[in-house]
């Protein structure tokens, strides 16, 4: 279900990988594979594999390397990722002043240009005060300016773009110190993204994916839809992926189906109805849909983009269109509102079809006990980002500025919707957090809450095998004979088998279970390096190695 230029790499046919450590759950000791076009065709160790040398087209000395299913990023934003690449990166900026600097920079540089930044966050600033529009408008000499927040939730404008969105001013979330949230912010970022050349965005997508690609990542799940890009947008991607070697790509459609978007998804060849279909905001804006008020903000329960009948006539429609839904949900009453929601759904056409449907939701870091039983029992898989947790968690940390800390240490539970048996697809959620999806994984088994701590490989299964079964390919992620040949190879110091804690029965970390490590991913350590990244038996990362060109 995802696209992309799968032709196999060159007019290479047979591909022997050998002296190698191969990470295969079917083969735990293997240390060679034989690529046959786009598929894994054998997996076994070094000695059986001369009988391959003859009838391979070409043999690839691993040097002791590391071979495992690549990556998938279950939830990404392209064109602003590619933006913030090569433009205005402001997450480093520890002050207002940090800020002004860099659009004055940017404005000596290129001087009238549109300006997008993205990457602020005050709740770590010794001085929480934000830039007026007033010293963006002089700082950029009059341009256009969008600096999104961290959570792409609420941003900071100029007067320039202000004036270019027919009455902003009365709606929700406008204010006129030029940081706005919620429906005022997602008119300006419209009309922000919608300022930008078709050639602009298309080198946007296309550095995306060069960087994915270096990172091990062979598919992205994009995250499209009328307020956080545009038709245009995805309809470009998808065309880059189908024309371009890179990471695949599955794209989503977040437009309700009472609004058209059941035809739009279909129009643009999207695999869902689903993705950044907001029934809330964020924490860190204030704009998570909460059962009690912000801790920092006590009149403020933050903001509900959708009703509970709302919710439910798209889940109906979607799953009678036959197409995935899914929702942007975070807080604990917005996420109460969906699964209230999937039950109404079920009761009308019913729990197995629903089931059939394969539904997902994006985040879903305030969940309760009963979410977590709905979302099992429908097969409603949770699209996550652990990276989340690293940045945010802890004490003092931004969830605890805003929660309490009771509240934040129930965030984000991998661990028990894992016990529950639930299903998890890991992401980064970009530009909101870096792409990079051995920090998530290390992200995953150090989380703030020891509770909530996952083992390496539960982490690493859901950052690569759970990608693909969330779009509903069961086929990939995992290295074996008959599987797709979507994966990377990486240079690492050290292999392990790691638990979360004591939980976790002995027999798993013994040699002797033949259970298949992974590297070690200690707090501080380097993470591996990726040497090449493969999509269907083509390569479209090289670090340089000639064996790779």
């Amino acid at each position: 279900m995802a696209r992309g230029s799968t032709a196999p790499w060159r007019s290479r046919r047979r591909v022997l990988l050998h002296r190698g450590t191969i990470y295969s759950p079917a083969n735990p000791f293997s240390t060679a594979m034989l690529i046959d076009g786009d598929t894994i065709s054998w997996i076994g160790e070094d000695t059986a594999a001369e009988v391959h040398r003859d009838t391979a087209d070409v043999v690839v000395d691993l040097r002791g390397a590391f071979v495992a299913p690549g990556f998938v990023d279950a939830h990404v934003h392209a064109t602003s990722t590619g933006l913030q690449l090569s433009g205005l990166d402001l997450t480093t900026s520890c002050s207002a002043e940090d800020i002004l600097d860099a659009v004055r920079l940017r404005s000596r540089e290129r001087p009238g240009e549109v300006m997008l930044g993205h990457g602020w966050d005050e709740t770590g600033w010794q001085d929480s005060r934000l830039p007026t529009r007033d010293e963006i408008d002089i700082a950029a000499g009059g341009a256009v300016v969008y600096l999104s927040r961290i959570d792409v939730h609420s941003a900071l404008v100029s007067s320039a773009l202000v004036t270019t969105v027919p009455d902003v001013t009365d709606v929700d979330g406008w204010h006129p110190s030029g940081a706005l949230s919620r429906q005022a912010h997602g008119r300006v970022r419209e009309q922000a993204l919608g300022s930008i050349s078709d050639h602009q965005r298309t080198a946007a997508q296309r550095d995306m994916r060069r960087a994915a690609a270096a990172l091990g990542v062979v598919a992205v799940q994009e995250m499209a839809g009328p307020t956080i890009s545009s038709e245009a947008d995805l309809d470009l991607l998808l065309a880059l992926a189908d024309d371009e070697p890179g990471p695949l790509v599955a794209g989503y459609w977040g437009q309700l189906a009472q609004r058209g978007g059941i035809d739009t998804a279909r129009a643009l060849g999207a695999v869902g109805v689903a993705g950044d279909l907001f029934i809330d905001g964020a924490i860190g804006s204030r704009t998570a849909c909460l059962h009690a008020a912000y801790d920092d903000e006590p009149g403020s329960t933050g903001a509900s983009y959708m009703d509970e009948d709302t919710v439910q006539e798209h889940l109906i429609a979607a799953t009678r269109a036959g197409l995935q839904a899914g929702f942007h949900v975070i807080g604990d009453a917005a996420s109460a509102t969906i699964t209230a929601a999937l039950r109404a759904a079920a009761d009308e056409l019913g729990a197995d079809t629903v089931r059939a449907s394969a539904h997902r939701l994006e985040h879903a870091e305030m969940l309760s006990d009963s979410d977590i039983a709905t979302m099992v029992d429908l097969g409603v898989t949770a699209s996550m980002q652990p990276v989340f947790d690293a940045l945010w968690a802890g004490p003092g940390g931004m969830y605890e500025q805003r929660l309490g800390r009771a509240r934040a240490a129930g965030m984000n539970r991998f661990a028990d919707i894992l016990s529950a048996g639930g299903a998890l697809a890991f992401g980064s959620d970009a530009p909101v957090t870096p792409l990079g999806p051995w920090a998530a994984v290390r992200a995953a088994m150090h989380h703030s809450n020891p509770h909530q701590r996952v083992s390496a490989r539960a982490a690493f299964s859901a950052h690569t095998r759970g990608g693909w079964r969330a779009v509903g390919e069961t086929a990939a992620g995992v290295l074996q004979p008959g599987a797709p040949a979507h994966l990377a190879v990486w240079r690492v110091e050290e292999l392990d088998v790691q638990a979360p804690d004591t939980r976790v029965s002995g027999w798993s970390t013994d040699p002797r279970s033949g259970t298949p490590a992974l590297p070690v991913l200690d707090e501080g350590a380097d993470l591996p390096e990726c040497l090449a990244t493969v999509v269907a038996g083509r390569v479209i990362h090289s670090s340089g190695d000639g064996a790779w060109e």
